[in-house]
């Protein structure tokens, strides 16, 4: 699957817009960034994922330092191809894409359980690490080890250092 075709798959489906990059790494490989207006459009993004056999590969959230609220971004494979998908939430909800994409299980699970983000319509409510006394997003209450040493990691500043290296 070429990049190019994944976007020409989503252009006439995203309702609430969205920007797209396409990056090459050094080694030669190519992936896409796609940050959605509309956090709902999520579905639409895993609808496209599993119709060309795709799977969710993982899911980074971070709370965001400049506005109130998480960015979660998504990252799906197809065929070897990396789509990062990310899209912010000022209500920390988002609509769970795991009925579409079983893969994004644990992920969209340890979502809710370390920043408190939501997956609604997720059809698996139990926890996957902690103790239930632990309150729900205590990684939002705490600095991560990367945080401490680099200043990075569960803020966005590591994101926009990464979208500044893309290019466009």
């Amino acid at each position: 699957m070429k990049i190019e075709e994944f976007n020409n798959a989503i252009k006439t489906k995203i309702a609430g817009g969205y920007l797209f990059r396409e990056d090459k790494d050094n080694y030669g490989n190519l992936s896409a960034w796609i940050t959605l207006q509309d956090k709902k459009d999520i579905e639409t993004i895993a609808k496209t994922v599993k119709a060309y056999k795709g799977r969710c590969v993982v899911a980074t959230g971070y709370k965001n330092e400049d506005k109130e609220g998480h960015t979660v971004i998504y990252h799906f494979d197809i065929d070897g191809t990396l789509i990062n998908v990310e899209l912010f939430t000022e209500n920390e909800t988002i609509v769970s894409i795991t009925p579409i994409l079983p893969s994004a299980n644990w992920a969209e699970r340890e979502l809710r359980e370390m920043y408190a983000v939501e997956p609604i319509g997720h059809p698996n409510k139990d926890r996957l690490f902690l103790d239930y006394s632990i309150a729900k997003g205590v990684l939002n209450e705490y600095i991560s080890l990367s945080k401490m040493q680099l200043g990075v990691s569960d803020t966005d500043i590591l994101w926009n250092n990464v979208k500044k290296e893309c290019k466009v």
